[in-house]
């Protein structure tokens, strides 16, 4: 159980919502991109190019350049193993591909750890962990259930900003594809915009990027990163030699909920002891990030469905 003085706060950003369609921009300039910071007192926030006068605080970032991710074994009726797995491969090759001017890469990797039974997100302070992608298929345990595509939960440290676990969820309950041919909610473009999420970043006021907080059935486009994102991801992970990085989660790899989850009336399952002091108890924050639909038009998209 967490101790008297342990402190948790939970900050929950604006979610990607569903808008029409909006032409595409040719132009292959940056133009404006978010990272998630900490900022004074453990907020969390934002900082952005162009700079705005809410910018604040130390990007979000995995220190040591390396994040470790692992699917839930049990997986999703309308998702196989093996297409959530080719699907979050491929959105981290997306990001890890980036170029940083003059085909350098940023300097961060992200490793499949394989399969883990735990089906919870959660952080061990005092036991391993696992940055788990999982879903929800009989109901979203969540508020928005009616438009929520997927959350990320990043947990992190109140001394520098230092991320410590990131969990993704999806909302497996809505009509998820894969492939090209049809498209209602396409798997590949949420998993895409999330690691963004996952490693860091923040929402983008670019339209065209995949890190924008618009997305509508049928679209395809965020699984190709923006010229904003590649700039994003290269500010928070600047080029460096990340081969040798130890993607293994902090305090090792669990791969069961050891011991089990302690559900908060957010929905959230975790076993966080947050401390006052640096080291092993050092002080935490969660931030939790959406990923939205607009209610009515998500309802047309599957009326018209057969």
């Amino acid at each position: 159980m967490p101790r008297p003085a342990d402190r948790l706060r939970r900050f929950v950003a604006s979610a990607l919502v569903l808008v029409p369609s909006i032409s595409l921009v040719t132009e292959r300039v940056a133009h404006a991109y978010c990272q998630t910071t900490l900022c004074e007192g453990g907020a969390s926030g934002v900082r952005c190019v162009p700079a705005t006068s809410e910018d604040c605080g130390v990007a979000l970032t995995f220190r040591q350049g390396c994040l470790g991710y692992s699917l839930h074994n049990q997986a999703s009726a309308r998702v196989s193993y093996a297409e959530i797995e080719a699907a979050m491969r491929d959105a981290f090759d997306a990001w890890i591909s980036a170029d940083c001017g003059g085909g350098a890469a940023p300097g961060v990797r992200a490793d499949d750890l394989g399969a883990v039974s735990c089906g919870a997100r959660e952080y061990n302070l005092d036991a391993g962990n696992a940055n788990i992608v999982l879903f929800h298929e009989d109901a979203w345990p969540y508020e928005g259930a009616g438009n929520t595509l997927a959350l990320t939960t990043v947990t992190y440290g109140l001394d520098d900003g230092a991320i410590y676990d990131a969990d993704l969820e999806i909302n497996a309950t809505v009509d998820l594809t894969v492939g090209s041919d049809p498209v209602a909610f396409d798997l590949a473009s949420i998993v895409t915009h999330e690691a963004g999420h996952m490693l860091g970043l923040a929402h983008t006021p670019e339209v065209d990027a995949t890190m924008t907080v618009q997305y509508f059935p049928g679209d395809t486009k965020l699984r190709t990163l923006h010229p904003d994102d590649e700039a994003a991801l290269c500010a928070s992970y600047p080029p460096r030699d990340v081969s040798t990085c130890d993607p293994t989660p902090r305090r090792g790899l669990a791969t069961v909920c050891d011991p089990p989850p302690i559900v908060d009336d957010s929905g959230c399952g975790c076993r966080t002891a947050l401390g006052t002091t640096s080291g092993p108890s050092a002080p935490l924050s969660l931030l939790a990030v959406g990923l939205a639909v607009a209610s009515r038009r998500w309802a047309r998209a599957r009326q018209a469905r057969p």
